[in-house]
């Protein structure tokens, strides 16, 4: 039996464990370590948000990606390569003394102690509370209008870590955000011939000032978590510009082709080994791949540790977002003790919450909600000890 069981080592796993830890709280910690930024990430990417608000969290803010900069000798540049960044969780573990276990979560149960979590390796842990803090992995989303190509003809861009495999083919990205662009750059330095569809007549490109794009990420997140339902409705109802990186313009312009202003509205593979994607403006183009850069989409169903009497337990945001839990102040689901911190979050709390930038507010309203209704294990049974 524990305090807590915290499922996801990704950053905002390794940082609520940092915050229980501080807390006195024991916890459990299930998954591999940052595996979604280094095993299914490109590995040449780049992080877009300016590195010195792309810290994880500790309770005093003493492991900062500036302090491991200083320490490691790397240099704090904009943007930040995603190996550092992955180096950096990896440093934030080991000064923090966090402990991982290595397992994976299988099935979320409910007990007479709270809740137990079931690990493919047949483990079986306990605790009255449990986070779930698994990221985007199991979210990514592909319109239906590309789903009759087979998957050696698509694929998403989750998953993307070498693009030298696409070397001398014809590849359609799909998409117009952040991870299209920078996709097809990708592509085009690994030598293939890329062209980018996407639904606005144009892109936008971001300013550089991303010390000013972190500080607002970071001022969303701890902000949006306490306004009004109405003020956040109004929020999320105001139409926002999705945006692409400065630095990913010379990349791309010029360099590879694009084509705004056109909706995908079907697909097929005849057999001939290519994909084929039929346009709204009545054409229809042939690649040697299809890279879907369409996103995530969060949706509790897709979370295949969360079994279907505890999903149909789970009070949800009203439709159409009916696949985020609905939140309390302090992340807590509708089934008292079951958390949901990162992008999960995100509807309820605000779109800083998909970033790492939420990870600091979700872990000082997570950790102490815990030890308040369940105070800490260890110093029961210290308090206990004649």
């Amino acid at each position: 039996m524990t305090d807590l069981i915290i499922i996801g080592a990704g950053p905002y796993g390794i940082s609520l464990a940092a915050h229980a830890q501080a807390a006195g709280l024991t916890y459990v910690l299930l998954g591999k370590p940052m595996s979604f930024w280094q095993d299914q990430m490109p590995q040449t990417m780049f992080i877009r948000t300016n590195p010195r608000y792309i810290s994880l969290s500790d309770s005093e803010d003493r492991w900062t990606i500036t302090r491991y900069c200083e320490a490691t000798n790397t240099p704090l540049e904009s943007p930040f390569p995603r190996p550092a960044f992955v180096d950096y969780g990896f440093w934030f573990a080991r000064q923090a003394g966090i402990a991982f276990t290595g397992q994976f979560a299988a099935r979320v149960e409910r007990s007479s102690e709270g809740y137990t979590v079931r690990t493919e390796s047949g483990g079986r842990h306990s605790a009255p509370a449990v986070v779930v803090a698994t990221g985007l992995q199991h979210f990514s989303y592909v319109p239906d209008e590309l789903r009759a190509l087979p998957p050696d003809l698509l694929t998403h861009t989750f998953g993307q870590t070498d693009f030298s495999r696409y070397r001398g083919k014809s590849v359609a990205v799909i998409g117009s955000g952040q991870s299209a662009w920078e996709a097809a750059a990708l592509l085009h330095l690994a030598g293939s011939d890329a062209e980018i569809l996407f639904r606005r007549e144009e892109v936008h490109y971001a300013g550089d000032d991303n010390v000013a794009s972190g500080l607002r990420l970071i001022e969303t997140a701890e902000q949006f978590y306490r306004w009004p339902l109405e003020r956040k409705l109004e929020r999320w109802n105001t139409p926002r510009r999705g945006s692409v990186a400065l630095f990913l313009k010379p990349y791309v312009e010029g360099k590879v082709r694009t084509i705004g202003g056109v909706e995908i509205v079907g697909s097929g593979a005849p057999g001939d080994g290519k994909a084929y994607l039929a346009l709204s403006n009545g054409s229809t183009r042939a690649y040697d791949h299809v890279v879907s850069a369409t996103g995530y989409r969060v949706n509790l169903e897709r979370l295949p540790f969360l079994p279907r009497d505890l999903l149909d337990l789970i009070v949800r945001e009203p439709a159409p977002f009916h696949g985020f839990p609905l939140l309390s102040e302090q992340f807590e689901s509708s089934l008292p003790g079951l958390y949901f911190a990162g992008p999960s979050a995100s509807r309820t709390h605000g779109p800083a919450f998909g970033f790492v930038a939420g990870l600091r507010q979700a872990c000082r309203s997570i950790i102490p909600r815990i030890v308040e209704l369940h105070g800490s294990r260890s110093a029961i049974n210290r308090q206990s000890q004649p």
